[in-house]
């Protein structure tokens, strides 16, 4: 199971401390841009600042109300190896994933608790991930949705080609379960940014990562 720390910020300068805190302990983050319409609040992102200091992969959340509009931005950003795209976001989603294509990027989809597998059907060869979202999108800090586990599953078992992703209330507290529904990628944001040394508290839920799969 690989970890990306989902980053959520205001300033560039909380970045570069939630950037600088993971000191080569993972290999890509996640990097969670709100527009403030999609979800009510917004989020820092600037290119050229990840150009400048990132040196490993970023996957772009997306929780914006136009996300090719957004994409555009980023056109350019060699750091950027994945877009998520929320299900919930755009009227078709089939006609922005193939917009998306023309990109080198990998296209995965982002879906709301409340939304069901079924929408993955149509454009399940024109994606490589499917992220599951444990909250409300859009603000650290939540609750856990426990209906997120048995959705994981279903994803697993009708879709074994695709990477299952989770993001929101990712902790040591939910992380056997989350672990049980099949999941291969976890993006924890408060509990690796919230308190304590970032590389540190990625070395923890590593540790518990290795327990759980012995």
């Amino acid at each position: 199971m690989d970890i990306i720390p989902s980053i959520l910020v205001q300033s560039e300068s909380e970045f570069i401390t939630q950037y600088n805190g993971l000191d080569s302990a993972v290999s890509m983050i996640q990097l969670d841009i709100a527009d403030g319409k999609f979800v009510e609040n917004t989020t820092w992102a600037d290119p050229k600042i990840i150009t400048d200091i990132v040196s490993i992969g970023v996957e772009l959340h997306l929780m914006v109300e136009d996300p090719l509009e957004e994409m555009k931005r980023w056109e350019n950003i060699s750091q950027i190896k994945r877009v998520l795209v929320h299900y919930e976001s755009v009227d078709d989603i089939s006609e922005t994933i193939k917009t998306l294509k023309i990109s080198s990027w990998e296209i995965g989809i982002v879906l709301n608790p409340d939304t069901p597998i079924s929408v993955i059907e149509p454009i399940k060869n024109d994606i490589t991930l499917v992220m599951c979202m444990g909250v409300v999108p859009g603000k650290q800090g939540q609750s856990f949705i426990k209906s997120t586990l048995e959705k994981m599953k279903s994803i697993k078992k009708e879709y074994p080609n695709l990477l299952v992703s989770v993001d929101g209330a990712v902790n040591k507290e939910t992380l056997p379960e989350i672990m049980h529904s099949g999941a291969d990628i976890i993006c924890p944001g408060s509990a690796i940014f919230g308190s304590g040394k970032p590389k540190e508290n990625i070395g923890d839920m590593q540790e518990l990562i290795n327990r759980l799969t012995k």
